[in-house]
């Protein structure tokens, strides 16, 4: 299957304005408006449902509230089919800046923690919310574990 024409749109985009992408005055708010609202269109999900479902049937939850263990997450999206949650996607732009200007490999490290950590949180609430059992959380993060290895090689 091709390329969308509008995802190479936007990748070519982000190519020719990726200093201004990267700079500390652009912030996740346009980041969600203008890369990743547009490239999930572009795949075909019902972004801003144009289609005029009921809430409960949305393709897109933008900052669904979603409970886990007693506390209340909201990541910056829930992709659903049928009204049931598929996966959900979180922007995570400002750790991601925080580590591009540090300065020293121990400020980098810290940073890089922090981005590790919330990764690992984003994970376990998704194992919790869909039941996923421990054998399966193994075999997910050994496979995650050998592509990241394949790719520093």
């Amino acid at each position: 299957m091709p390329i969308p024409r509008e995802v190479s749109e936007l990748i070519e985009r982000f190519k020719h304005n990726r200093e201004a992408y990267l700079s500390s005055e652009y912030n996740e708010a346009q980041v969600r408006l203008e890369l990743i609202n547009p490239f999930f269109k572009a795949l075909g999900w019902d972004m801003y449902n144009e289609a005029g479902y009921a809430e409960a049937y949305k393709d897109v939850v933008h900052e669904d509230a979603i409970k886990i263990g007693g506390a209340t997450k909201a990541p910056d999206y829930a992709f659903r089919i049928g009204g049931a949650r598929k996966f959900f996607v979180e922007a995570m732009l400002r750790l991601h800046k925080n580590l591009q200007p540090a300065k020293t490999d121990h400020e980098k490290k810290l940073i890089q923690r922090q981005i590790d950590a919330t990764d690992k949180q984003i994970d376990q609430l998704v194992y919790e919310l869909y039941g996923v059992m421990d054998e399966e959380i193994r075999i997910i993060e050994t496979t995650q574990s050998r592509r990241q290895i394949d790719e520093t090689t």
